[in-house]
């Protein structure tokens, strides 16, 4: 196993104390970031960074897909955003210009292994520039595991469901309806948590990526991820280990 990290988005947050945990916690591992050219700054410069056009989006991810994520969860969403949209609320104002980008992730992250990684890395441990991750726990074991089993592995935590950054909580692999008792995670079917993901390289088809968003079928987010990087559902999400920066301060992770 070679990994590397791949660091792509907008550079904006913390990024001297993120990167500094990702240092920490994958030690003499390689990293590579990436934005797109219009988000050029003194911090991706700093960084050296290399650049990519930003995709134009020709469709609502949330709700103008050729077909849907089968998933109870995602269902809700769409009717919450479709809801938005038919009353011409502020809410929805403020949200809909963000849904166009939850694509945009998927995209960056084909272009940075299609042009910036070399082939001699064949795992990839991918970041966002905003995710914090735990220095307090060893990933080693869902790294192994995602190589082993050549499945992809992500990391978040949940509001409400588990908080705690520095302790690991494996997801429960259930096919949720509308009939599954609410006790279960929602985290799991036909989703891959995204503040980290591992994953081996050749599990991600970045060919596809593009043909998908061309013929509007590539799914927004977490549900994008599952798209590209399970099959038959062999994928695995875990609570703990990394967040998005914006979350430390909503669960109680302040001092990180």
């Amino acid at each position: 196993m070679k990994p590397v990290i791949c660091v792509s988005g907008i550079a904006r947050g913390n990024i001297k104390r993120n990167i500094s945990r990702l240092k920490e916690a994958f030690p003499e591992t390689p990293i590579y970031f990436s934005t797109w050219t219009g988000h050029k700054n003194s911090i991706s410069e700093q960084y050296e960074s290399t650049y990519h056009d930003e995709p134009v989006i020709k469709y609502n991810p949330w709700l103008e897909c050729i077909a849907d994520p089968p998933t109870v969860k995602y269902k809700e969403y769409k009717t919450a955003f479709t809801d938005m949209k038919n009353r011409r609320s502020y809410s929805h104002a403020r949200t809909q210009p963000k849904l166009l980008h939850h694509t945009k992730q998927i995209i960056g992250h084909a272009y940075q292994l299609e042009h910036d990684i070399t082939e001699e890395y064949d795992m990839i441990i991918r970041a966002r520039w905003d995710t914090v991750v735990s220095t307090k726990v060893n990933f080693n074991d869902y790294l192994n595991r995602s190589y082993k089993e050549n499945i992809a592995i992500g990391f978040a935590i949940r509001g409400g469901r588990h908080t705690d950054i520095n302790k690991f909580k494996d997801i429960d692999h259930v096919h949720i309806n509308e009939d599954t008792d609410h006790s279960w995670s929602r985290d799991w079917h036909c989703w891959i948590n995204d503040p980290l993901i591992f994953h081996p390289r050749k599990l991600f088809n970045t060919q596809l990526v593009h043909e998908l968003n061309e013929e509007k079928r590539l799914w927004p987010a977490e549900y994008g991820w599952y798209q590209m990087l399970s099959s038959m559902d062999n994928h695995h999400c875990v609570y703990g280990g990394a967040c998005i920066e914006r979350f430390t301060y909503q669960v109680g992770n302040k001092n990180l």
